[in-house]
């Protein structure tokens, strides 16, 4: 059973520029597609939670499948909303992890309370721990694509956060007031016990790396460059890495593939 899986969607929006990394690399990807969703862009974000709830409902099911077999399922995806499929499938398969390493620029920890941009994209680690909707008029689309993907909230106090080094002033506030662990780099392997089931998640925004590879999302400056993640991943061979995903970049500005082979030659650093 091939442990690759590729889901050319961001947001629930086509995004099929993200097939060429399965075409870049050595290893087999599958191919996890929605054909009936071919729009590269909707407006409402209601949709959009529809529609990633079917996604990451079959990404669920993969990665449910690849752990059950015994194998380490690893993804790639335009957004961190797949981490809920991915932690999905690990839970059917009762292989959920201990621990949730989130690797991100950003805190994801927005909720509707605090968003003042509506971006879901600002979200997911929010969602993931059951911080929920909280819209008014008792509106509850995201709760419908968690049952949709059949994946149920990670513990906040088993998730370590790093950098997050830009936060909003309302998410700061959250991030500050949850369980999430929020670390350096440098300090993740302090938080990290031998023998705990981990799950790495990775937003290649999280490099400060901007000449080398333009077409990475919101970049941040004064972060993490490609040597010191690199050098994490190196460091994270000895623990029970259980599952793996990338938030990938922006596709469509990646005209040398420069983004996407070094986020596949990241994820090599972990075999090797």
């Amino acid at each position: 059973m091939n442990n690759r899986l590729l889901v050319p969607f961001l947001l629930g929006q086509r995004r099929d520029g993200l097939r060429r990394a399965a075409d870049l690399d050595r290893h087999d990807w599958d191919i996890l597609d929605v054909t009936e969703f071919r729009d590269v862009t909707v407006n409402d974000p209601n949709e959009k939670l529809r529609r990633m709830g079917r996604i990451y409902a079959g990404l669920a099911e993969r990665a449910g499948q690849i752990a059950s077999a015994g194998k380490v399922p690893v993804s790639i995806a335009g957004d961190c909303m797949s981490t809920l499929g991915m932690l999905g499938g690990l839970q059917r398969s009762g292989r959920a992890p201990d621990r949730i390493l989130w690797l991100d620029a950003h805190g994801d920890f927005h909720t509707w309370e605090t968003t003042q941009t509506k971006y879901l994209g600002g979200m997911p680690l929010a969602v993931l721990v059951g911080r929920g909707d909280r819209r008014r008029q008792g509106r509850d689309a995201i709760g419908a694509m968690l049952a949709t993907i059949g994946v149920t909230p990670f513990p906040e106090e088993r998730v370590v956060l790093s950098d997050a080094r830009d936060l909003d002033p309302g998410e700061l506030e959250a991030v500050r007031s949850s369980g999430i662990v929020c670390c350096a780099i440098d300090k993740i392997g302090e938080h990290l016990k031998p023998g705990q089931r981990l799950y790495l998640h990775f937003d290649s925004d999280v490099m400060d790396a901007e000449a080398e590879m333009p077409a990475l999302k919101y970049h941040v400056k004064a972060g993490p460059g490609f040597d010191d993640i690199a050098a994490l991943f190196r460091s994270l061979r000895g623990h029970d890495i259980i599952a793996v995903s990338v938030s990938a970049w922006h596709e469509e500005k990646d005209h040398d593939n420069r983004a996407a082979q070094a986020c596949l030659a990241l994820l090599d650093e972990l075999e090797k």
